[in-house]
């Protein structure tokens, strides 16, 4: 062995090798051996038998045990579904260890639970305490009493937390939905009592879990720290040997290539604060952008699996964590096995395993964190461009990197008129009115989820549904050919994987349906929480007899800014008395904008006409004298350049028909020595010459050839003093070859008398 001096590098370690992705489970150790020493690795839901049977420690039913399994009739208890799926996976393996989900929730639940006979109209009835709180109890009892100690722990309360509020646990849990509207924020804290009832009083060591979703955001962690914080504190001392009355948080974990891993460290440290609570990491999946499994999203999946499995192996509750950090992981479970093309998140290429059973790079990332994260990178896969915003409408698509697909269309923002619907951001796609029908067309493409619904929700999340809407949800199924009458709608047949449907819905809005929440805002779901498909257009009509009105459409188009339009063309004028009407074509290009104005200019004198169509009259003008006439194109960025001239035209009257001479005529009437004396004063505003006649009452006159601009002046004394100075009448004929036309003019000082 050769030394190395000073002048030597140290010699880098070789990279650690990783086996190829590709094959089948057997080639690959179990996950439930490598992390054996750290937490227990289960499942959640259903999955390949051989797969789950080699790869799994533990099972979690994934609907079998939800409440409308369990006692979808009043009183009637029905355990079959999870009792045969407990034997189908222990009949493979007898050690597998069996977790609970779930007794308390305000989905896949009867809705009688939380309401008190008789509902009307199809809609829940009015809520009731005492007959919610005894169903709550019932149903905990019966439950939990029949699975009893085969159970390591189970998930007594789920999702309870609707917009979180760090300041305010007890608030954060208004959703609006089930148990919350019946009981308050208590709810949780009832079941959670009545759970430790049952096992406490029976001597069974059942974890009591509250389960949730999205903790990897802060603020919500931060809302279910302070929760089972306070629950705890104020119960502390009442179960047996200490126990807390939460015992495990879990951290349901259903991310994408966008998720924070740092904040889900920090979410896990902050839990592990609270005195004698564990952490299980349930349901868990990293969700693909649907439609195609491209290398580039293969990497980075298997890049994420591995930061997050480091996050839990070194904050892992067993023996073979030997860092300093807080060991508080428990229990983690993966969300299936394979990928699936339809159903819980169908063709998003969510598991470890493909399609066919065959390793994807995410196994690699779960089973090696680190010699993955040594040898691999993510892959920049940004690009392209976002759709133009259109106010009120939020659009979300797992294959742009959003955490979910969907679409929210917000309705309105006075809680006067829809008390529930309601913007964040001050913007709104239209506002209803009593008694109009409108028509939703949401056109998407089934990427793996080949059913959506249409509901009413109370805001811009992925979640915040309405009461009603909850009760009915699956109320009104229909095909994607068919036009749904009624919401919520659920569009759930004739649709196939990557195929694009145009799903309508007609409803009419009343009045009548906000006090029970059936009016919220409109929210496009994925049915059975899918969220493989892509929203394409979106367009919301009013309907009438007059004439359907296109209200809203998404995407919109991205305009480039308007310039001013291109000129008018073809411009004609036709001479009339005094005027021309002028016609023209609209400009070739409008800029971007409409034209919305015209102004049509004479030349001579300058006279104008201005309109919102393609022709008008210009008035004013000389007759006897040609005139051209250009035009002018105005929208919102500005004028266009003025048009070629008109050909010219002269205008004139018709023959034999009089009309008025443009002369200036003053007048003043006054008394002299006692009789009324008249001055008149004519001037000629015309272009050619003017005989002027000028007539007093008297009989008297004076006649004058007047040029353009030139001026007579005439006095009268009347003959006597009992004369009234009357009017005088000024009559002017134009010369230079025009006929005669008379028309009198009133010097109009009248009334002077004397003597």
């Amino acid at each position: 062995m050769t030394a190395l001096g000073p002048a030597h590098a140290a010699a880098a370690p070789p990279e650690p090798e990783l086996p190829p992705a590709g094959q089948t489970f057997e080639h690959y150790p179990p996950m439930k051996e490598v992390y054996a020493d750290h937490f227990s690795f289960g499942i959640f839901g259903a999955g390949e038998i051989e797969g789950l049977t080699y790869n799994y420690a533990s099972y979690t039913p994934g609907n079998e045990m939800k409440p409308e399994s369990t006692q979808r009739e009043k009183g009637v208890f029905t355990f079959d579904a999870a009792e045969a799926a407990f034997a189908r996976y222990t009949a493979r393996n007898p050690d597998l260890r069996l977790y609970g989900h779930t007794l308390a929730w305000h989905s896949q639940t009867p809705t009688w639970m939380w309401d008190a006979p008789p509902a009307r109209h199809g809609q829940p009835g009015a809520f009731d305490r005492a007959v919610a709180l005894e169903n709550l109890r019932t149903h905990v009892e019966t439950v939990l009493g029949h699975f009893g100690d085969r159970l390591v722990a189970v998930d007594v309360v789920n999702e309870a937390v609707g917009t979180a509020d760090p300041a305010d646990w007890r608030a954060s849990l208004a959703k609006g939905e089930g148990w919350y509207q019946a009981l308050g924020a208590d709810w949780v804290e009832l079941a959670f009592l009545r759970a430790a009832e049952v096992v406490d009083a029976r001597g069974w060591d059942v974890k009591l879990t509250y389960n949730d979703f999205g903790l990897d955001s802060p603020a919500k962690a931060r809302v279910v720290y302070e929760m089972v914080k306070d629950i705890n504190a104020r119960h502390a001392g009442t179960r047996p040997d200490g126990r807390p009355l939460i015992e495990v948080i879990g951290m349901q974990g259903h991310y994408n290539l966008a998720t924070d891993v740092e904040a889900v460290e920090q979410n896990i440290e902050l839990f592990a604060t609270l005195d004698d609570v564990e952490v299980h990491v349930t349901e868990m999946d990293i969700a693909l952008p649907p439609g195609e499994l491209t290398p580039e999203n293969e990497n980075n999946q298997g890049m994420k699996y591995a930061e997050l499995f480091r996050v839990y192996r070194d904050h892992a509750a067993g023996p073979g964590n030997t860092t300093d950090n807080p060991k508080v992981v428990a229990a983690v479970k993966l969300a299936g096995v394979r990928d699936v093309a339809t159903g819980w998140k169908g063709g998003e290429f969510a598991m470890p395993y493909d399609y066919d059973g065959n390793a994807k790079l995410a196994l690699l990332g779960i089973l090696y964190p680190d010699q993955f994260l040594a040898t691999h990178d993510y892959i920049d896969t940004s690009g392209g461009e976002e759709p133009a915003p259109v106010p009120g409408v939020h659009v979300y698509d797992t294959s742009t990197g959003d955490p979910w697909s969907g679409a929210n269309i917000v309705l309105g923002d006075d809680a006067s008129a829809w008390p529930w619907s309601t913007t964040d951001d001050g913007e709104v796609a239209f506002r209803p009115e009593p008694g109009a029908t409108y028509r939703v067309t949401v056109n998407y493409t089934a990427k793996g989820t080949t059913a959506i619904r249409v509901r009413w929700v109370r805001d811009t999340s992925n979640g915040g549904y309405t009461t009603a809407d909850g009760a009915l949800v699956n109320a009104h199924p229909y095909a994607a050919d068919q036009v749904a009458t009624q919401l919520p709608a659920y569009f759930t047949s004739g649709m196939v994987n990557m195929g694009s449907y145009d799903l309508v819905s007609e409803f009419t809005m009343d009045g009548s349906q906000p006090a029970d929440g059936l009016v919220g805002n409109i929210g496009i779901r994925g049915g059975g929480g899918g969220n493989a498909f892509s929203v394409n257009r979106i367009t919301v009509e009013r309907v009438s007899a007059a004439g359907d009105e296109v209200l809203v459409t998404w995407p919109g188009a991205v305009a480039p800014p308007a310039t001013a339009p291109a000129a008018p063309t073809d411009v004609v004028a036709t001479a009339g008395d005094g005027s021309a009407t002028v016609s023209w074509a609209a400009p070739a290009e409008d800029g971007g904008s409409p034209v919305t104005a015209s102004t049509v200019t004479a030349s001579p004198g300058g006279a104008t006409c201005t309109t919102d169509g393609t022709s008008c009259v210009v008035t004013g003008l000389a007759n006897g004298w040609a005139h051209t006439f250009t035009v002018v194109a105005t929208n919102a960025a500005g004028d266009s350049a003025a048009s070629a001239p008109s050909a010219p035209v002269t205008p004139a009257a018709p023959a034999g028909t009089p009309h008025a001479v443009a002369l200036a005529v003053s007048g003043q009437a006054r008394c002299v020595d006692g009789r009324p004396r008249v001055t008149v004063h004519v001037r000629n505003v015309e272009r050619v010459p003017v005989v002027v006649a000028a007539t007093t009452p008297w009989r008297t006159g004076a006649v004058a050839v007047l040029l353009p601009g030139a001026s007579l002046q005439r006095t009268w004394t009347a003959p006597g003093t009992a004369v009234d100075a009357g009017d005088v009448d000024v009559t002017g004929v134009k010369l230079a070859g025009w006929q005669a036309a008379w028309t009198a003019y009133e010097a109009g000082h009248a009334g002077v008398a004397c003597g």
